[in-house]
């Protein structure tokens, strides 16, 4: 007796905090950007979204049903509306509906496809309304263009004493950032309240004209290799879904900019401004 399958795992995605490494929500969204839709009106790029299904802290499922769904490669949008979390695109290849079902083929045609090898798992970085714990140590401000005008998701790397990292941050359409540290690396005791720290600016130059009527199009698109079968370490945790990677257009900051922490407290900065290399 056989049974029809009537649909397939094609992708989960399950968004992390980038600090704790837990899971990030509730209240986020995540789908994928389709074509245009026969009939209707076209939209602006990078819509419409078509939502993943919702499973709580197991993050959000894109099913093959049992007749159509999705291309093989999905552009893949992960947004906050609360605006706690700055949102993220990606492009996923998929695992195909033929190779995931040549393993039920009779004889089988192809290998079983391990479910977390159609697993994503992006980090997510604080933003404009994260709620920032009591005694955290870090940085609000904007990056701007030489010119004035605000830089559309810049990306920003955190130096201490003797170039040590202290962490990261991504910026908002409108160049906010905000820039948590989770260590002042390794100093002598006591630690200082006041410490100055070298902010590397990442941007697109020249930066992308921005379609007034298409929230999140011009954010960038981050292209990630598909993930074998069983995945290696490298493929569910990598320099692109830390974010840490420099988005294709983007090119860094000509010098660093050195602002001062106040240990225990998130402070205002003067705007960091970005002039290409």
């Amino acid at each position: 007796m056989t049974a029809e399958v009537l649909h397939r795992l094609a992708l989960a995605v399950r968004p992390l905090d980038a600090r704790t490494r837990a899971p990030a929500g509730p209240g986020l969204r995540v789908g994928w950007e389709s074509g245009p839709v026969p009939g209707r009106r076209p939209r602006p790029p990078g819509g419409p979204v078509r939502p993943f299904e919702g499973h709580g802290a197991d993050g959000f499922v894109l099913r093959y049903p049992y007749t159509g769904g999705p291309p093989s490669t999905v552009t893949v949008r992960i947004e906050d509306p609360a605006r706690r979390w700055l949102p993220r695109r990606f492009r996923v290849p998929l695992w195909t509906r033929a190779e995931l079902a040549g393993a039920d083929a009779l004889p089988p045609t192809a290998a079983h496809v391990r479910a977390d090898a159609r697993l994503l798992l992006p980090w997510l970085l604080p933003g404009p309304a994260h709620p920032v714990p009591q005694g955290t140590t870090g940085l609000r401000f904007r990056v701007a263009y030489a010119g004035g005008g605000p830089v559309g998701w810049p990306r920003v790397d955190a130096f201490g004493p003797g170039g040590m990292p202290l962490g990261w941050a991504h910026g908002d359409e409108h160049g906010q950032v905000l820039l948590l540290i989770d260590a002042v690396g390794v100093l002598p005791s006591p630690v200082p309240s006041r410490l100055d720290v070298a902010l590397r600016t990442h941007a697109p130059d020249p930066p992308p004209p921005r379609p007034p009527a298409a929230a999140l199009a011009d954010l960038p698109v981050e292209p990630v290799d598909r993930s074998t079968s069983p995945p290696r370490p490298q493929d569910l945790d990598n320099a692109v879904l830390r974010g840490t990677a420099r988005p294709a257009g983007y090119r860094t900051g000509a010098a660093d900019t050195v602002r001062t922490l106040t240990v225990g407290q998130v402070v205002p900065a003067p705007d960091l401004v970005h002039t290409a290399a």
